[in-house]
């Protein structure tokens, strides 16, 4: 029994050696921003723009209806942005609930790296995917769209 417990620790251990940090061409260079979770959206909107003086720099919809809105200082993709996303059932108060934004060259590809590693993910928005770390914290990897072209 116990040559059994220590052989299948060994193969444990062996496995979690396996595993392969992705490649230089698709892994996470910097820290995009933060996302938000908000009971009302256009009221947050106006708030950010009014008070910070962010600008709306992308818009998400389903079906014809906003669910998410990108709020950033710069023009997208040049800086750092803030996600607010539409949370109807959330509870008044302080957040509890964000997650981290990644931005990166290919997140179809690492999306689809991560999940050969063992990590399910999943399409939100284009070029956005979700997974989570070990504890369950939310993350984002996220590629803007091209520029559009003059």
């Amino acid at each position: 029994m116990k040559t059994i417990a220590i052989a299948l620790a060994a193969a444990m251990l062996a496995g979690t050696a396996l595993a392969a940090p992705p490649p230089a061409a698709i892994a996470p260079k910097v820290i995009s921003g933060w996302g938000w979770n908000v009971m009302a959206l256009e009221a947050q909107k106006a708030w950010y723009a009014d008070k910070l003086g962010m600008k709306q720099v992308g818009v998400y919809s389903r079906e014809g209806k906003v669910f998410e809105y990108i709020m950033a200082f710069g023009e997208r993709g040049s800086g750092p942005i803030l996600a607010l996303l539409a949370s109807p059932e959330r509870k008044p108060g302080p957040s509890t609930a964000g997650r981290l934004i990644l931005i990166v060259p290919d997140s179809k590809a690492l999306s689809e790296h991560l999940v050969k590693e063992g990590v399910p993910t999943r399409l939100v928005a284009p070029g956005a995917y979700f997974f989570a770390d070990p504890e369950g914290n939310p993350i984002e990897i996220y590629t803007p769209p091209a520029p559009a072209k003059s």
